[in-house]
């Protein structure tokens, strides 16, 4: 346990993209709650169960461990409510390991819908219009906007996720003031947002590296090429994006700049096809994406440039992959496809499932004996 150089929060594919991207280089513990996560049957890395990533409880568990090590680790998180916690009590933690991330005050600014909203409008930085709604009298402010519209809460909830779509497209005031009524007991604060035109593999990110300074380290831009839910979800899979590269990055370094930000930063963008521009969506504060290891995949290994950036170590220089890479996530783009989803993407190309490699069979293994099991369960009742 001494000798470990790197700590990585959570169990989902976002946390096992994180292991994968770093077990040549370090030694690295994972710290998970459910054994059922694609990464605790990764054959590579330690892996260690706790109580909970996403609470407070997580920080006394960081403590404990971080008395252990012969020198301070980097933590790498993978979950929202984990960089919560951790910001939150840095304090405590500042010198136990490596925290490159920008002032509590910004990461919730950040992580807040219309925070963000307000500070991309400070620094003209280009966003669609939108009005928080927080109760039934805010929705006539709406007004102002240009409809179709999405209609999205202002931050992660597990009650609003367990009954509500992660967004809905909406035509008119009379369908936002109805789904409100529905939502807002539940959620009471949400955003409405003019809808950028475009489809979903008109939805690009940039994943970047800022210094102290917010001077840009490093940075990978990539595109999505389906979303589960279609139109409205999350990456079902993407490829890399060189030709967005410069200005997908000018737009994040510039925000990052303005705004005094430090750490890893990932920016979703929209191309507009009507307005013919990228659109900032929604940042990806101090943690990973969910698709991060594209950027690995590509020949770009955005978190091992992190690694040796903490450790004052040279920094690896990456030149910009021109071949096309696809990493998708099986179940997401499955179901994507089903559903009617666009069936193009890049060829010729190098494609990598989220979870199932060669190079490290167990966690799709496991993955699909849970899935048989599932299956045979009604049969046995």
């Amino acid at each position: 346990m001494k000798h470990i150089q790197v700590v990585i929060l959570g169990g989902s594919a976002n946390a096992l993209g994180i292991l994968r991207s770093l077990a040549p280089y370090a030694h690295c513990l994972v710290l998970l709650d459910d054994k059922n996560s694609p990464v605790f049957h990764s054959r590579f890395g330690y892996k260690k169960l706790v109580s909970s990533t996403k609470t407070d409880a997580i920080v006394d568990e960081l403590k404990q461990l971080g008395e252990l090590f012969d020198n301070p680790p980097i933590l790498f998180i993978s979950e929202e409510k984990s960089v919560e916690q951790v910001s939150l009590h840095r304090e405590k933690l500042k010198h136990l390991y490596h925290l490159l991330m920008p002032s509590h005050q910004l990461v919730t600014q950040l992580q807040a819908k219309q925070h963000f909203q307000a500070l991309a409008e400070q620094y003209n930085a280009p966003i669609p219009q939108a009005i928080s709604i927080q109760s039934i009298e805010d929705i006539n402010t709406g007004e102002k906007l240009n409809f179709p519209c999405v209609f999205k809460p202002l931050y992660q909830d597990a009650g609003y996720s367990k009954q509500f779509k992660k967004a809905y497209k909406v035509e008119s005031l009379e369908q936002v003031s109805a789904l409100y009524k529905k939502i807002q007991p539940i959620m009471p604060d949400m955003l409405l947002q003019e809808w950028l035109h475009g489809k979903d593999s008109d939805i690009y990110f940039c994943l970047a590296i800022f210094n102290e300074n917010s001077e840009l380290i490093s940075s990978f831009c990539g595109r999505k090429i389906r979303s589960w839910p279609l139109n409205i979800g999350g990456t079902a899979s993407c490829t890399n994006a060189p030709e967005a590269h410069q200005a997908l990055t000018d737009i994040t370094a510039s925000f990052a700049n303005k705004i005094a930000y430090q750490g890893l930063l990932g920016m979703e963008f929209k191309y507009d096809d009507v307005r013919k521009g990228y659109y900032m969506i929604e940042p990806t504060v101090a943690r990973t994406d969910y698709q991060h290891e594209i950027a690995t995949l590509s020949g770009h290994n955005l978190l091992l440039q992190l690694y040796r950036y903490a450790k004052n170590e040279p920094i690896p220089d990456f030149s910009l992959a021109q071949h096309s890479v696809i990493w998708r996530d099986e179940v997401a783009d499955a179901n994507a496809l089903a559903h009617g989803a666009d069936k193009s993407e890049p060829t010729p190309a190098q494609s990598y499932k989220a979870i199932q490699r060669l190079s490290d069979p167990f966690p799709y293994l496991f993955n699909l004996y849970q899935r048989i099991k599932r299956k045979l369960a009604p049969m046995k009742s």
